[in-house]
């Protein structure tokens, strides 16, 4: 209930966006409109480092593209914020232990009040990449136990490592900030994003092994285990600071 009442209440904030311009538009109406252009860097709380570009081609929408490089010590507190919606502690610490370096790209739409406020519906893809992962830790995943303590599972003979890519779909409530007599500013946004399907692949040391039948049922099976936890307890709350500069 905590979760559905968070996407409500998003949600209404993001309609409620253009019943702040009420009774403004007489006064912007004498003032011609130029299409804007920034671009902006910062982070997102707890995922990433972004960067990134906003076109404003009306006075009450604009789109965004934007880019984010997932390093220490974000891929930490984002699996330590999935814990607490429920993922798997198991699949965390693996993924924690094994991670090697993640990437994202964000395309949203935004709707402005004729004030700082602005509401955006935005997609996302993440990938990122863990590995070595062994046997021990594929079955810990599987079976939601720790099997770290089986040393025959633990040996560096056969480790394989794996490649994750999910598209998140969110919401953000966001506030600008602009500097005097300066072109740039300061942008403040609360997002909430699911995840709404994953794709995992997995490939070994040992390249003869991934070609058996029993190892593609593990890697099938590893698969949907990751798809259906993430996807179960995929909610990424964030808060974002981003410093913009204003092209024109």
């Amino acid at each position: 209930m905590k979760k559905i009442r968070h996407w409500l209440s998003l949600s209404a904030l993001l309609v409620s966006v253009p019943l702040l311009t009420l009774g403004q538009d007489s006064l912007t109406a004498a003032t011609p409109f130029r299409a804007g252009h920034t671009v902006f860097a910062g982070v997102q709380i707890p995922l990433n480092y972004t960067l990134g570009y906003r076109y404003q081609f009306s006075r009450r929408l604009s789109v965004q593209v934007q880019g984010g490089l997932i390093a220490a010590p974000f891929e930490r507190y984002t699996l330590k914020l999935l814990e607490g919606f429920g993922l798997d502690p198991n699949l965390s610490r693996v993924i924690d232990r094994s991670f090697r370096q993640g990437s994202s790209a964000s395309l949203g739409i935004s709707v402005h009040a004729n004030s700082p406020w602005y509401g955006t519906l935005f997609g996302q893809y993440v990938h990122f990449s863990a590995g070595p992962i062994t046997p021990a830790d594929g079955l810990g995943i599987y079976f939601n136990r720790d099997f770290s303590g089986f040393s025959p599972l633990n040996s560096p003979a056969f480790v394989f490592n794996l490649q994750s890519n999910f598209w998140v779909a969110g919401l953000r409530v966001g506030r600008s900030f602009q500097f005097t007599n300066s072109r740039f500013g300061l942008n403040t946004e609360l997002s909430l994003g699911k995840i709404v399907t994953t794709k995992n692949t997995f490939a070994s040391n040992r390249p003869l092994i991934d070609d058996l039948g029993v190892t593609q049922r593990l890697y099938t099976n590893l698969d949907n285990e990751i798809d259906t936890k993430l996807r179960q307890y995929g909610y990424l709350p964030t808060l974002n600071v981003l410093l913009t500069y204003r092209l024109r």
